[in-house]
């Protein structure tokens, strides 16, 4: 298969789902190191949403510079690195100090830089930003669209009140469907366009409206992807309506998980045609392949295997060593090996899950290190979390609850 071809066939949801296995190693086999990396420009955002991981908002100043950010894509490209994702903060806001123009067009200049320097190595890239979509306009619309940019955009309730609280600002889901329009009149939503998905957060708050959200989703052909919240971030202050597993004062259970997945799916096979079987927290059950080959850099610089990765998994820090001198270090190789570690008691478990022992899925493991900082009244308490969690069995699946 050529390397076009195969870039086509990853989904572009977060954490890298599409990619399987096979996939992964014969990329790997073809000189990738790094299969994908994540660029978080900026933490500053234009909303400061209830459950952000990174705990942004207007009043954040951590951000790279536009000499950091290239310096990372150079490095990419070198690594043979096949998806870059431009992250916030809102990065469409980003701002750098080393930047003349204007903050929107900050973003552009450096997806105009990535796509040079791939195309001039004569290598595949696809190129993706998430966004909560409140920003775009008109200009900005077509300018995604032009630059086949994938979009992976906030979307978690139709409820216009709903929505404006967990994005912590008033009339902010006003300003989202206006993006969206935007976006289709650009053109997303078409087969021929790069692909548009939405991303859901799901919390006891906006539960019930996650069904609707999906159905929309699919009715104008962007990707749905839906994820229990991780109790992180902005998140630990609200626990009261998180996902922690272990409270029953109306945070979400697995159970309640399971049987949102089981009516996303009956609605797929129902209203569109599209099969599977809810056999784990993942649309379609694309799990999270980031630990395989991926990486997340910070607006403060420091490299992470992920996201939401605590800080005792940084890998290094690109303002103290160049970004592939980390991905090539020791210390990477060495966290790839224990990433994908479980305890046997674990319900992820390859002994007690098939869908690990086959190598479809490892859960989510900054989620089950999360969820031990709670207690079993499902008060939170930092004091509680627990490194040795980070192998556990993660909190919002249903399979095996028994011995989680």
């Amino acid at each position: 298969m050529a390397k076009s071809e195969e870039v086509k066939k990853i989904t572009l949801f977060p954490g890298m789902a599409g990619l399987t296995r096979d996939m992964v190693e014969r990329m790997k086999a073809e000189g990738s190191t790094l299969l994908s990396v994540d660029i978080m420009v900026t933490q500053k955002c234009n909303f400061n949403c209830i459950y952000c991981y990174a705990e942004s908002g207007p009043m954040k100043k951590n951000q790279l510079t536009m000499q950091e950010a290239r310096a990372i894509v150079n490095d990419a490209a070198d690594l043979g690195a096949r998806i870059i994702n431009m992250q916030g903060g809102e990065p469409l806001i980003w701002n750098p100090p080393d930047w003349p123009g204007k903050p929107t067009e900050a973003l552009f200049a450096l997806i105009n830089y990535a796509k040079d320097i791939f195309k001039r190595r004569g290598l595949a890239l696809n190129m993706l930003s998430f966004t909560d979509v409140a920003i775009i306009n008109e200009r900005i619309a077509e300018e995604f669209a032009a630059l086949g940019v994938s979009l992976c955009c906030k979307l978690d309730s139709l409820n216009k009140a709903i929505q404006d609280k967990l994005l912590n600002v008033k009339g902010g889901s006003r300003m989202m469907m206006r993006g969206f329009e935007h976006l289709r009149n650009a053109g997303y939503g078409d087969t021929r366009m790069p692909p548009l998905s939405t991303n859901t957060v799901v919390t006891a708050l906006n539960y019930d409206g996650v069904g609707d959200v999906f159905r929309w989703s699919r009715r104008n052909n962007f990707k749905p992807f839906v994820i229990p919240v991780h109790v992180h971030g902005s998140a630990k202050a609200n626990s009261y309506m998180m996902l922690s597993g272990k409270s029953a004062k109306g945070t979400l259970r697995p159970e309640d998980i399971k049987r949102l997945f089981e009516r996303l799916a009956e609605i797929d096979s129902k209203e569109f045609g599209i099969y599977w079987k809810a056999e784990s927290p993942w649309v379609e059950n694309k799990a999270c392949s980031r630990h395989l080959g991926g990486v997340h850099v910070r607006a403060d610089g420091i490299v992470l295997p992920c996201s939401e990765a605590p800080d005792l998994w940084a890998l290094g820090d690109i303002r103290k060593e160049p970004f592939k001198d980390i991905v090539l270090s020791e210390k990477i190789k060495k966290f790839r090996g224990i990433y994908s570690q479980l305890h046997e008691y674990s319900k992820c478990s390859a002994k007690n899950c098939p869908l690990s022992k086959e190598g479809r899925c490892y859960g989510c493991r900054t989620r089950a290190y999360d969820d031990s900082g709670f207690d079993e009244n499902g008060n939170y308490d930092m004091s509680r979390l627990d490194h040795e969690a980070f192998f556990g069995g993660d909190p919002a699946c249903w399979r095996n609850c028994q011995k989680g």
